[in-house]
């Protein structure tokens, strides 16, 4: 299982868990990630989400010209070939897009068909269902049917956080993580609140569930990423 960091951009900026920029700068914090042994880092463009235009390709460029051994995965708003194929130019190895693609008739298949082994999509997750547009059809199936559908068409992967109501990170759960797993022959990667070593232990043991790997959040700045590295890929 991988140990994989997520860091928040807005305006080219680091974010913090307030929302606030931290004053980082990125490749020092990639430099930084690097030591401790993590190889694989997700962004998540803000900007892109209000715009639909991409904010942190310049990053994407910067930071995969001077870390060759770096993967990265950008959570991005966007939704057309072009803008997807720009991050690809930049150097990112995967996308990893929400429920906005997946609720557009053809878009996610179109773009798994052009972009095959790049797409991952985001499943936010409330109560059982998907978080997002309640008005989408999406929002009336369950999670597992929604994950079979994702994978036929054709999606590399899954990322999945379970949400409250206001759209922020619950710990994960287990019991819904194994039978999302079993569901599915992709990668199902995990999300969530975990701010401690002990949550993070516990949060390991889904490795057993067949998880390929876990996303932490702001939350990476508390925990010993060294440790945590050790400790995830020793699980599975």
């Amino acid at each position: 299982m991988l140990l994989i960091p997520s860091i928040r951009f807005r305006a080219g900026h680091v974010l913090g868990d307030d929302g606030q920029q931290t004053g980082e700068v990125p490749a020092e914090l990639i430099a930084r990630l690097m030591d401790h042994g993590i190889r694989r880092v997700q962004l998540v463009d803000e900007d892109s989400m209000q715009s639909q235009k991409p904010g942190v390709l310049t990053i994407v460029e910067q930071l995969m010209s001077r870390f060759e051994d770096l993967e990265l995965q950008v959570v991005s708003g966007v939704n057309d070939e072009e803008l997807v194929q720009s991050h690809l130019d930049a150097g990112a190895n995967w996308l990893v897009l929400g429920h906005r693609v997946a609720s557009t008739p053809h878009v996610l298949k179109d773009l798994c068909l052009e972009f095959p082994g790049h797409i991952l999509m985001q499943m936010n997750v409330r109560d059982g269902r998907l978080a997002g547009d309640a008005h989408s059809k999406l929002a009336n199936h369950d999670i597992v049917s929604l994950a079979r559908h994702f994978e036929d068409d054709g999606v590399d992967g899954l990322v999945y956080q379970d949400v409250d109501a206001e759209g922020r990170p619950l710990p994960p759960r287990p019991d819904k993580l194994a039978e999302l797993a079993e569901a599915v022959r992709i990668d199902v990667f995990v999300a969530g609140r975990i701010d401690s070593m002990p949550e993070l232990e516990a949060a390991c043991r889904l490795a057993d569930a067949g998880i390929a790997g876990m996303i932490l959040g702001g939350s990476a700045r508390h925990i010993n990423l060294g440790e945590a590295r050790r400790m995830v890929e020793a699980a599975g």
